[in-house]
């Protein structure tokens, strides 16, 4: 698992790395607070004040999941502000010994990892009581449309059940595509923005909506282009879904970021923070998968992915922390 390093002493910091480096994959790279990844952090209380903000932010990202924090400290905890006590889980006093640290980390660490075995079997119990139930409603109806159709030798019935059949293919095409984002690997490389999102537009039914792209042809970003024609086409099929008739869809550049806009009703204020739960739609014809694919594609390239109101009112979906390059491109064909 993986431990990162922050303390302000130099020399205080590699001596602890050349301590733990036999037993842990240890880093000391402040960059790894922008990437997230680490199972546990140690710091002392003025790196603490430096990164406080961004500790804070990683804490709240990972709950539930327990994400430890040890604080090394040169007074007690008596002496030590609350607010700074409520963000650690342990405090160790400088000088540090290995066989006291020791102990301590791996108690840290087990407690991380059951934490997160229990998230999973959680999201896999969630997942199978949506497949239980979503299946279930489009499966019953076929079934008895079938013996109808049987019965009457009415075409109605048929049709009816095709209808019921294609809705429970697309729930399982979402149920699938929803698991690889989470299981399967990233693989990034430089990617062409504007080649991907328009090759996106392709690969999805959006009858009159117009496709706006307003990226300069060497956008390049690191990220795995299959992931994100995915994410790319989950927006455009959300937005003609949702709105349909005549819709402008724009991808735009952010200063750290891009976006995905249309010009639509929107999403209002109060169901923005729900927009990405499992489930989640306002479509009849919904699987309430789109979305939350969308959410784990930017997650795993550790972006930011918020959604706001367009500036037609439409909806906005916003992707920051970025990782733009200067190199020629692949725009994801083999």
């Amino acid at each position: 698992m993986q431990l990162l390093l922050l303390l302000s002493h130099d020399r205080n910091q590699e001596v602890l790395s050349e301590k733990l480096t036999p037993y842990y994959d240890v880093s000391t790279s402040v960059e790894l607070l922008d990437s997230g990844g680490f199972d546990l952090c140690i710091f002392d209380e003025d790196s603490l004040h430096t990164h406080r903000q961004q500790l804070v932010a990683h804490k709240h990202a990972e709950d539930p999941v327990f994400l430890p924090y040890l604080l090394v400290a040169t007074r007690g905890a008596d002496e030590i502000d609350t607010a700074v006590l409520e963000l650690v889980d342990e405090l160790i006093m400088a000088p540090i010994l290995l066989e006291e640290l020791g102990p301590r980390l791996k108690s840290l660490l087990r407690n991380r990892r059951l934490a997160q075995e229990l998230s999973e079997r959680e999201e896999l119990e969630e997942m199978a009581a949506i497949i239980s139930h979503d299946l279930r409603n489009p499966l019953n109806i076929a079934r008895g449309n079938l013996e109808l159709g049987r019965e009457t030798k009415s075409d109605e019935y048929l049709q009816t059940t095709e209808d019921a059949l294609k809705r429970m293919s697309s729930l399982i095409d979402d149920l699938l595509s929803f698991a690889k984002q989470e299981y399967s690997n990233l693989a990034p490389q430089p990617v062409s923005l504007r080649d991907v999102a328009s090759r996106s537009w392709d690969l999805v039914e959006t009858g009159d909506v117009t496709l706006d792209i307003g990226l300069p042809d060497d956008t390049v970003v690191m990220a795995d282009a299959s992931r994100v024609q995915k994410l790319f086409s989950n927006l455009y099929r959300n937005a003609y879904e949702h709105n349909g008739g005549q819709l402008t869809v724009t991808v735009g550049r952010l200063a750290d970021g891009f976006f995905v806009a249309d010009d639509g009703t929107g999403i209002p204020e109060e169901d923005r923070s729900t927009v990405f739960e499992r489930g989640y739609t306002t479509n009849d014809d919904g699987t309430g998968f789109g979305l939350p694919i969308v959410k784990r594609v930017g997650t795993a390239h550790s972006w930011t992915v918020e959604v706001t109101e367009s500036e037609s009112g439409g909806a906005q979906f916003e992707f920051t922390g970025v990782e733009f390059l200067d190199e020629p491109a692949d725009d994801g064909n083999e």
